[in-house]
C-alpha cells in the first residue's frame, strides 16, 4: 500500500519491522523498489531473500524483471532469466511477458523474440509487448507483420494495442493500413474510445491527411490536451503555421490551456517557418501568462529558431547563457545551422562541445565532415571521418518505406534486394537525365568519399527516399499520390530532386522524415526549402 501510494520510505520501515518473512513480504518490497525506479535496490532485496532461504514465486520474478528493465541491465536480466528457468517459471505467460518487456527495454530484440517464440501460449499482452517493442526500436515493418499474424491467430487487439499500431502507421506514412485499422476499430464498436480517437488524429496528421485528421477530431465526443496536440502538431509538421495557430486559439476558447508539450509544438512550428518574433512572443507568454517554467527543450527550440533564421550569434549566445547547461541537441541544432550558412569556425566550436558531451555521437562527426566538404576542405573532412571511426561512432543507417496497395516496402541505402530493383534503378536513370534537363545539379559534395563525381552521383541515386519514390512511380497509376517515410532527415539533394520529380511526373509526394512532413507538388515543397 505504501509503495503504491508513493511513500517508499514508509514501505521500507514496515518491511524491516515485519515479523513475517514469507515470499509475499519480500516480493512486495522488490515490486515497490522496481515501481519507484530503484531497480538495483530491488535486486539487492532479492539477494537477501535468497540468503534467508525464501523461495521466489512468479510475482517475485516479474518485479525483478521490471527492475532490470528500469536500470537497464541486460546482464542482470539474463541472470534472472536463468533463475526463472531453474525454478520452472519459463512457461508462465505473465513471467514470459515480463521477460519480453525486459529484453526490449535492455535493447535485445532478438532475445525478446526468442522468448516470444518459446512461450506455449500468447495472450494479448504478449503480442502487444512484442509489437510495441518492434515499434519502439524503429522496426515498424516487423511490428505491422506481427500485428497481422496476431489477428490471423484469432487474438483481438485491445484499445492500447490499436493506438500503438496506429502510431506505427503514422511513422511509416502507411495511410492505407491506417484507414483499415480505423475501419476495424469502428467495426469493433471502439469509435468512442478516447485513446483510439487521439491515435487516429495523430496517424492521419503524420500521413499528411489533415482533412481526415480534422474529421476524426470533430467527431470525438471528448477532447483533451493530447487531442489538440495531435492536431496542432499535424499542421506544424506541414509548415501550416496559420492553421496551427488557429487550432491553438480554438483550444483555449474551449477552456483547454496549453501545457509544456503544446508550447514545444508551437515553438517548433515557428522554427520551421522562420518566425523569430512570434516564437519569442510564445516563449515569453509561457511564464508570464501561463506560469510555465521553460525547460531545456523550450530553450533548445529557440536556439533552433534563431539558427535556422540565420541569427547564429544570437543562437550561440543563448546556448551559452541558458539557465541550465546546454545539451547535445542544442549544440547539434546550432551545428546544423552552421552547415546551412557555411559558418566554419562556429561549427568547430559546436563540434568540440558535442564531443565533450558525447564523443560517440555520429551526427556531430557527419555534420562537421559535411561542413568541411562544403568548404572544399577535403583533407579535414576525411580526418573527421577517421576520428568518427576511431571513436566507434557508427552512423545509424537510413531506411525508407513506401506503402503500395496497402503493403509496406522498405529500402536501405543502395538497396538491390527488392524484386523490382531493375525497374527502380532504370526509372532513376531516366529521371536523372530528365531532372538535369530541368536544371537539377546533383549535390556530389554530400558524398564524402575519395571517388569520382560519377560514382558520387550513383551513390546519391541509392539514397533511400529516391528508391522508395522510384518504386512508387513504377508501381502505381499516373497521378497517384505517393507517401513515403524516412528514418532520418531528408538530405538537400533528395529534397531538390523530389521537387523536380513532382513536376515531371505530375504527382503529389509526401515524405515524412524524422523532423517534419514534406509535401511536394508542381515542383515546390510545403517547407519552402526552409528545413
Amino acid at each position: 500500500m505504501y509503495a503504491k501510494c508513493g511513500s517508499i520510505d514508509d514501505a521500507i520501515k514496515v518491511f524491516e519491522n515485519s515479523p513475517s518473512s514469507d515470499v509475499v513480504v519480500w516480493s512486495s518490497m522488490t515490486s515497490g523498489y522496481a515501481k519507484h525506479g530503484l531497480g538495483q535496490k530491488a535486486l539487492d532485496v532479492f539477494k537477501k531473500m535468497k540468503r534467508h532461504g525464501v523461495r521466489p514465486n512468479h510475482v517475485t520474478f516479474v518485479s525483478l524483471l521490471e527492475a532490470c528493465g528500469s536500470i537497464p541491465s541486460l546482464a542482470q536480466g539474463r541472470q534472472i532469466h536463468i533463475q526463472i528457468m531453474s525454478y520452472g517459471f519459463e512457461s508462465n505467460v505473465v513471467v514470459g511477458n515480463a521477460l519480453i518487456d525486459m529484453y526490449i527495454k535492455c535493447g535485445s530484440l532478438a532475445e525478446a523474440h526468442k522468448v516470444f517464440n518459446g512461450l506455449p501460449n500468447h495472450d494479448v499482452v504478449t503480442w502487444g509487448t512484442m509489437i510495441t517493442g518492434y515499434a519502439h526500436h524503429g522496426q515498424g515493418h516487423e511490428a505491422l507483420e506481427l500485428f497481422d499474424k496476431m489477428k490471423q491467430e484469432g487474438v483481438h487487439p485491445d484499445n492500447v494495442l490499436y493506438a500503438n499500431i496506429l502510431k506505427v502507421c503514422g511513422n511509416m506514412a502507411a495511410l492505407g493500413q491506417g484507414r483499415q485499422l480505423h475501419a476495424e476499430s469502428l467495426g469493433r464498436g471502439l469509435q468512442s474510445d478516447f485513446l483510439i480517437g487521439n491515435a487516429l488524429v495523430d496517424m492521419y496528421s503524420r500521413c499528411g491527411s489533415m482533412d481526415e485528421a480534422h474529421k476524426v477530431f470533430n467527431k470525438m465526443p471528448h477532447r483533451d490536451i493530447v487531442s489538440w496536440g495531435a492536431l496542432i502538431g499535424g499542421y506544424a509538421r506541414q509548415s501550416d503555421f496559420k492553421m496551427a495557430q488557429q487550432c491553438l486559439n480554438d483550444m483555449q476558447l474551449e477552456g483547454c490551456k496549453p501545457d509544456k508539450v503544446i508550447f514545444l509544438i508551437i515553438l517548433a512550428a515557428c522554427s520551421r517557418k522562420g518566425l523569430v518574433d512570434e516564437g519569442f512572443q510564445y516563449f515569453k507568454s509561457m511564464s508570464e501568462e501561463y506560469g510555465i517554467t521553460p525547460s531545456i527543450e523550450h530553450h533548445t527550440c529557440l536556439v533552433d529558431l534563431l539558427g535556422r533564421a540565420g541569427h547564429l550569434d544570437d543562437a550561440e549566445n543563448l546556448l551559452s547563457n541558458m539557465p541550465m547547461p546546454p545539451n547535445l541537441k542544442g549544440w547539434g541544432s546550432l551545428l546544423s545551422s552552421c552547415k546551412t550558412y557555411g559558418d566554419l569556425e562556429r561549427g568547430r566550436r559546436c563540434f568540440d562541445q558535442m564531443l565533450r558531451l558525447d564523443s560517440r555521437n555520429a551526427s556531430a562527426y557527419v555534420q562537421m565532415s559535411n561542413i568541411f566538404a562544403d568548404a572544399d576542405m577535403w583533407a579535414d573532412a576525411h580526418k573527421v571521418e577517421e576520428l568518427r571511426k576511431k571513436a566507434g561512432a557508427w552512423k545509424k543507417p537510413a531506411q525508407a518505406w513506401i506503402e503500395v496497395d496497402n503493403k509496406i516496402h522498405g529500402f536501405d541505402v543502395g538497396d538491390n534486394s527488392h524484386p523490382q530493383s531493375d525497374f527502380i534503378y532504370a526509372k532513376l536513370k531516366v529521371l536523372s537525365r530528365q531532372m538535369k534537363e530541368e536544371g537539377y545539379v546533383p549535390k556530389v559534395e554530400l558524398v564524402v568519399k575519395p571517388v569520382s563525381d560519377e560514382d558520387k552521383e550513383d551513390a546519391l541515386c541509392g539514397h533511400v527516399e529516391k528508391l522508395a519514390i522510384a518504386y512508387g512511380l513504377v508501381s502505381t497509376p499516373p497521378g497517384t499520390t505517393l507517401r513515403a517515410a524516412k528514418s532520418l532527415r531528408v538530405c538537400t539533394d533528395c529534397h531538390s530532386a523530389t521537387k523536380i520529380i513532382s513536376k515531371l511526373e505530375k504527382r503529389e509526394i509526401f515524405i515524412r522524415d524524422a523532423y517534419r512532413l514534406h509535401h511536394f507538388k508542381d515542383g515546390a515543397c510545403s517547407c519552402n526549402d526552409f528545413f
